[in-house]
């Protein structure tokens, strides 16, 4: 039961991560502060810090790089929304949103060969 909780997470956190890049294909920084834009990508990462948090809870020693920044950002963009830059949005998704991608589904992969 608990590995298919976790299988789910990471199925979460992948598809957030996919339509993420699907909404801001081809966006520069600067588009980042369009409204919707910056929405979509809020949304996304609260849903995957969730996901991650639920994770390390079911999972401590789960190797996800910067999980605990990732789950800082949700929580910033949760208390402190009005300071959120719309630059430190464009850096999480062109650099960290595909790392943790790619780890999330070789974690995935891993799990479901267990099987």
């Amino acid at each position: 039961m608990q590995a298919d909780k976790i299988e789910k997470y990471l199925e979460d956190i992948i598809t957030c991560i996919s339509n993420v890049e699907s909404s801001t294909a081809g966006l520069d920084a600067k588009h980042y502060n369009n409204y919707e834009v910056s929405w979509i990508v809020e949304r996304g990462i609260e849903i995957i810090a969730e996901a991650l948090k639920r994770i390390i809870t079911l999972e401590p020693g789960s190797q996800i790089s910067n999980i605990q920044k990732i789950i800082g950002t949700r929580n910033k963009i949760t208390h402190e929304y009005d300071v959120v830059d719309s630059y430190q949005l464009y850096v999480i998704v062109v650099k960290y949103l595909p790392v943790l991608k790619t780890e999330a589904q070789a974690i995935l992969n891993s799990k479901q060969k267990d099987i």
